[in-house]
């Protein structure tokens, strides 16, 4: 989730380095970029490029003020995302530097205060549920889902695809998925537009944690009281039967599957759509292709909606590409950049639905991915084959170069998509 949600407009002009500003940070001594402008939202990539040309480590100034180490390199990124001298746990964190933003107990309890051994017995509960053997019957139900949200959605006529049908999917999934009963899905559902669509005073993800909790609370007691045979079910089962994982912990995980990767998922299908109705070519590449899933990597690759990953903190002084990251500093791993790094793909900058050399970490890597990354891609995969395969392609409905973009920096997506899909 981002820490703040902001929207930005596409520039009619190319963004150049010469207007990032930089001025000196007390905290080291040394400079602090200032990239996270409404520049950077509509178009990270020229300054990203530059960043990793320009020594690929910077101390950056994040959108909440607070200063961080920004890696932007594939190779730094991805040794990054292995190095346990960089924890997720805010216990590590020092001195002033960004911190993101604290999630109270217990929501907190799962994944992002637990201990190694707790962090890896949670993580095998949850991708026990979302493995793909567990997630077969998904390449049926997941097109139905998708065609279902599709059904209700007006053809022949101008609608915003984000409104419409990117921000209610990932409801829509988690509700079959998990089990979620009518009045937790239509309280997730409620929750994704206060955060998601444009509003006068859209509020930040962390303005929402007290409705978070209460969902999550909610959701846990129903599934206590129906006893269903689904993920929520089963691993609240779990939970009062074998006391793992414990209340705390159920609650984080729970938290964890309902609101860390919707944003994500959001950003991944509207962006999707965008990336095929500007790259009608590579339309033409995706029917012509056995499947969809190469697709689905190369756009997981290309748009990179987790911009950064969470942040880390140095648990002692280490070195990244010849940079000392001080004890208790914050580092951002910028995925985004390391899945444009020339130095691994070719023509980076190129949307190539037919690439097949392709080790993005678009869903992370190691043992911080994405617990749902089976699912992000099979629900994916769906989007493409019924919005450009299994129908006439919809229709763009205003110039590509006024999309607005929402981003709080750590994720980027479009945040209205008008577009008119064909009857």
């Amino acid at each position: 989730m981002t820490s703040d949600s902001e929207i930005f407009t596409t520039p009619g002009v190319r963004h150049r380095w010469t207007g990032v500003s930089a001025r000196n940070n007390q905290d080291d001594g040394g400079v602090t970029l200032e990239i996270f402008d409404a520049r950077f939202a509509a178009q990270p990539w020229p300054t990203l490029r530059r960043l990793r040309a320009d020594g690929g480590v910077h101390r950056v100034r994040t959108p909440d003020g607070p200063p961080a180490w920004l890696v932007t390199r594939f190779a730094d990124v991805r040794a990054g995302l292995f190095d346990h001298r960089l924890s997720t746990q805010p216990r590590y964190a020092g001195g002033t530097d960004y911190r993101g933003f604290v999630v109270p107990p217990p929501l907190d309890a799962a994944f992002l205060e637990s201990e190694p051994d707790d962090h890896a017995r949670l993580r095998r509960s949850v991708t026990a549920e979302l493995s793909p053997r567990r997630l077969a019957d998904w390449a049926r139900t997941a097109p139905e889902l998708v065609e279902a949200c599709l059904g209700a959605v007006e053809t022949g006529v101008q609608i915003d695809l984000v409104e419409r049908f990117a921000v209610p999917l990932p409801a829509a999934v988690l509700g079959e998925l998990l089990g979620l009963a009518a009045p937790e899905r239509d309280a997730l559902l409620r929750w994704a537009h206060s955060t998601l669509l444009p509003s006068a005073t859209p509020p930040r993800a962390r303005d929402t944690l007290t409705t978070m909790r209460d969902i999550v609370l909610a959701t846990i007691d129903r599934a206590r009281n129906t006893k269903g045979d689904n993920v929520l079910g089963r691993l609240v089962a779990s939970s009062d039967e074998t006391g793992s994982p414990s209340a705390y912990e159920l609650a984080g995980m729970i938290f964890y599957l309902l609101f860390v990767w919707y944003e994500v998922l959001v950003d991944l299908v509207a962006g999707s759509a965008l990336a095929l109705l500007t790259h009608p070519d590579q339309v033409d590449v995706l029917r012509g292709a056995s499947d969809t899933r190469t697709a689905v990597e190369e756009l997981l690759r290309y748009l990179s909606p987790q911009v950064v990953s969470g942040p880390r903190f140095a648990t002692t002084d280490l070195d990244i590409a010849g940079h000392t990251i001080g004890s208790g500093q914050t580092v951002l791993l910028c995925i985004a950049s390391a899945n444009h790094d020339p130095e691994i793909f070719d023509d980076p900058a190129e949307l190539d639905l037919a690439r097949v050399d392709n080790p993005h970490l678009g869903l992370g890597h190691g043992v911080h991915s994405c617990l749902g990354t089976a699912l992000v891609r099979t629900i994916t995969s769906a989007v493409l084959d019924r919005l450009f395969i299994a129908r006439a392609t919809a229709t763009l409905a205003c110039d590509a170069q006024s999309i607005q973009w929402r981003s709080g920096f750590r994720h980027r997506g479009p945040v209205a998509l008008p577009v008119v899909l064909a009857r």
